[in-house]
């Protein structure tokens, strides 16, 4: 159960990060969504690829496996 919780913990912390850096971003970039929608999203998209993307992704898997260990762990004690 423990490893399912931390799991749980990481995967909640990489989405935050991601939802961070987007905010930051979209702020950042709301001159440019004023005047051209198309490289708006260009931008935005070239500056998330890298590295909140990626935590994005890896938080959502460690988010359906932590849910997926937590259930098992629970269903089995509870057996």
């Amino acid at each position: 159960m423990t490893i399912g919780l931390i799991f749980l913990a990481i995967a909640l912390i990489l989405i935050a990060y991601a939802y961070l850096s987007y905010k930051k971003v979209a702020q950042s970039l709301l001159p440019v969504k004023q005047e051209d929608l198309v490289s708006y999203y260009l931008d935005l998209v070239y500056n998330l690829l890298p590295v909140p993307f990626w935590s994005a992704l890896l938080g959502i898997a460690l988010l359906l496996v932590s849910i997926i260990i937590i259930l098992i762990e629970s269903w089995v004690r509870f057996f």
